[in-house]
């Protein structure tokens, strides 16, 4: 999909972050955009930028964890424009705790927001994608779906997931001529680290993520872009992310180090074990 000019681009988590920016990059490509997020009022304001570049916005606020409130959203989509093009399933939460006293309503609740939605994002839009024999599935999973981090087990695991849903799809869905795109990016400028859940560990490990300096959001948009246009399947972001990952893949000893690194930093910050 090398010109993005009037397609159609439906983003989940669109009301800050990664999601709006890419919403206001694909708009200046030519693109319409159907908004997705629970912010409405954020997400009006980035539909009003859209517009001001002289192109269509679709608000629709959804909480993507619940299916019902997914076929709403494409449902409207569809009732809207007709189709369509683009896919960008961005939405997620953050989650840090100790994994053995996690309960199973934490775990629904990061892997419904995190991994589910995606699910139901697939079958909602991916069907018409295929007999059209064109359209793109985008999925932000995370670098940290790569090489896991510690008491993040939740969120890790969910961007694993992911990551394997986009690789076995990209494979499924290349004789149908719809691309498959699975972004993994580092730390990057955006409210994630503010909004993540800390349970069980003390707010103070927060200022750990400080360590790391993120890269800027649009530096991240404009890999994504480029990603898509070219039709790659699987795009690690940021150096950091790439050098963990390249670890790993050369040492699982060597990486496993470096976890317990990052595990002994982080567990004086644990409490109730």
């Amino acid at each position: 999909m090398k010109d993005l000019k009037g397609r159609v681009v439906l983003i989940t988590g669109a009301s800050g972050g990664i999601g709006k920016a890419v919403a206001l990059a694909v708009a200046d490509e030519g693109c319409d955009v159907v908004l997705c997020a629970r912010r409405e009022k954020e997400l009006n304001e980035v539909a009003d930028a859209i517009r001001k570049k002289g192109r269509r916005a679709l608000v629709v606020p959804t909480d993507v964890a619940v299916e019902e409130q997914m076929k709403d959203l494409a449902k409207k989509a569809f009732k809207e424009f007709g189709k369509v093009d683009i896919v960008f399933c961005n939405a997620g939460i953050g989650w840090t705790g100790p994994t053995h006293l996690m309960t199973k309503d934490d775990w629904d609740t990061v892997y419904n927001v995190n991994f589910f939605h995606v699910i139901y994002g697939m079958q909602l839009f991916v069907p018409p994608m295929v007999e059209r024999r064109e359209g793109h599935f985008v999925i932000n999973a995370s670098a940290f779906g790569l090489t896991g981090i510690p008491f993040g087990t939740l969120y890790a695991s969910s961007k694993s997931a992911l990551i394997m849903l986009g690789e076995c799809l990209r494979s499924e869905l290349a004789s149908s001529n719809v691309g498959v795109t699975t972004i993994c990016p580092g730390l990057i400028e955006s409210d994630l680290i503010t909004n993540t859940t800390f349970k069980k560990v003390d707010e103070e490990a927060r200022s750990l993520s400080a360590m790391v300096t993120p890269m800027p959001v649009d530096k991240c948009v404009r890999k994504i872009i480029k990603a898509i246009k070219k039709n790659k399947g699987l795009v690690v972001i940021t150096t950091l992310a790439k050098a963990l990952w390249y670890t790993k893949r050369l040492s699982q000893r060597l990486y496993e180090l470096v976890s317990l690194m990052v595990a002994t930093k982080t567990s004086k910050y644990v409490h109730g074990k």
